[in-house]
């Protein structure tokens, strides 16, 4: 009894301490935020009606202090207070390839500048920690945790993890960093004018960098950047970056998730943000990154919406299967089919020379299989769910379509049936309910497999399998990590039993 007390007593003096820290830090930060406005107003930015707030749950925020009109312009920005590829340290970017990405070439900029920066010292002070970025973004999970990331979601931090290490080669082969200068440095510095260049970076300061740039930077087109490539129109822009992300469908019922945000334009001269609709005081004013999914929000910003309207969920893992299945059946039935086809052959020449024999067909294509057609036709792979179409997008139901093309009428007749509905928009699938009701049995069959097989087995349990306990031996990820993944997992779920249910009421 006495030990469980004095345990309960250690935990709630912890626990004390943990409040007292996190009070010091929001203090801390909002005193960061504050020095942010001084010095934003004293570069030419202007804000009206709107500041930085932390929202419960969700970090800092821009919100309304007022009533806002539609077509307010909230947020203006002077273009000589970007930080962009021509505001780079000269000794930095003149140590590093001509060719090296703007994302590469702003990640150096914040590496190596100097730190603080007394030119942006009250920028650097308000963007997210380290410990923030290692939380929430998957480029620096441990890299156990991929196999548990849905696949289009693993294939974009695939693709980010090499642009990444490709600028790292470029900044490891430059002389940027100490131990390929040549020279001698003091402490793996160097004197320049403003301030001390940094020249120890390690490959994790690199990455933090290279995530802050990929995570706050904005579209920015002008004629200098129209002659890079389109994701190298990038630039860092103070207070706008402090705007939060939503999605926006027109089309679509305006709720949580779906709320119509601001406009935001650049000139010669300036970038400004505009309001779309009025905001009442208190209210937290948006912008919209794009319309992205959240396997791409997840990866490239950190977060994820339980509710977007422009998500969508890769079910390969669950069409794929069936396709595979087809395809051995397929090839068991070979043997059989190239006896005919020698049978065929042997009937033909006999026909060529006048003797007895029943007339040969005109010659004929092989027979493909449901997974050689739809690779032919460029339609194997790529499907999806998503609340626009809960049943399976276009290429779902091509897929399907060639599967019961070919069950029912192997070879050209099913084929001609398939190439009817892609070529010409023929679907005798839609005219006939009893052939849509197979189709639709096809796929809830389909995607309760994959349900119940893949995510249920591999991934809920796999997840739970792993250790996540801080400091322990063996651990392989934090509980924010499983925090993400299981809300993800959570969300493609109930995209499946959306489309079930949609299903069912069809069939």
């Amino acid at each position: 009894m006495a030990k469980r007390k004095r345990e309960e007593a250690a935990k709630e003096k912890v626990k004390k301490k943990n409040t007292r820290e996190n009070n010091s830090t929001k203090a801390s930060n909002m005193e960061a935020y504050e020095e942010l406005l001084i010095w934003a107003k004293d570069k030419g930015i202007i804000l009206i009606g709107v500041e930085p707030r932390r929202i419960p749950g969700r970090g800092m925020g821009i919100v309304a202090t007022k009533p806002l009109e539609e077509d307010e312009t909230i947020l203006t920005v002077p273009s000589t207070t970007l930080r962009t590829y021509e505001t780079v340290h000269p000794s930095i970017s003149r140590a590093l390839p001509k060719d090296i990405s703007i994302h590469g070439l702003l990640a150096a900029d914040l590496a190596f500048d100097p730190s603080p920066s007394a030119k942006y010292r009250q920028w650097n002070a308000v963007c997210p920690s380290r410990e923030d970025i290692w939380d929430y973004l998957p480029l620096t999970w441990d890299h156990r945790l991929r196999e548990f990331l849905p696949q289009k979601a693993l294939e974009l931090l695939l693709k980010q993890e090499a642009k990444f290490e490709k600028d790292w080669s470029m900044v490891q082969q430059s002389k940027l960093l100490s131990s390929r200068s040549g020279q001698k440095e003091d402490e793996g510095s160097e004197e320049e004018e403003g301030g001390t260049l940094n020249k120890s970076i390690t490959r994790d300061d690199y990455l933090y960098a290279w995530l802050l740039v990929n995570t706050r930077t904005f579209y920015h087109e002008t004629p200098k950047t129209k002659k890079f490539n389109k994701e190298d129109r990038m630039v860092l822009q103070p207070v706008a970056d402090l705007f939060n992300h939503t999605s926006y469908d027109p089309s679509a019922k305006e709720k949580e998730g779906n709320r119509k945000t601001c406009s935001v334009a650049f000139s010669p001269t300036a970038f400004t943000i505009t309001t779309t609709r009025p905001y009442a005081a208190g209210e937290e004013v948006y912008i919209c990154y794009g319309n992205h999914s959240n396997d791409f929000l997840l990866i490239e910003y950190g977060f994820l919406f339980d509710e977007n309207v422009w998500d969508e969920v890769c079910i390969d893992d669950a069409i794929l299967p069936l396709l595979d299945q087809a395809q051995a059946q397929f090839q068991e039935q070979q043997p059989q089919q190239q006896q005919q086809q020698s049978q065929r052959k042997v009937t033909r020449r006999l026909n060529e020379r006048g003797k007895k024999g029943p007339k040969s067909q005109a010659s004929q294509q092989p027979p493909k299989s449901p997974k050689e057609l739809l690779e032919e036709t460029g339609f194997l792979g790529n499907y999806n769910l998503d609340p626009r179409n809960p049943t399976g997008c276009y290429r779902t139901q091509v897929a399907l379509r060639a599967l019961s093309a070919l069950a029912d009428c192997p070879g050209p007749q099913g084929e001609k049936k398939f190439r009817a509905f892609i070529d010409y928009g023929q679907d005798p699938w839609e005219e006939s309910p009893e052939e849509q009701a197979k189709l639709n049995a096809l796929l809830a069959q389909a995607l309760k497999r994959w349900s119940s097989n893949v995510i249920g087995m591999k991934i809920w349990d796999g997840l739970d399998n792993l250790e996540w306990r801080e400091g322990h031996e063996g651990v392989v990820g934090r509980e924010c990590h499983r925090g993400l993944l299981t809300m993800r997992w959570s969300q493609v779920r109930r995209m499946i039993d959306r489309a079930l249910k949609e299903l069912e009421l069809e069939g």
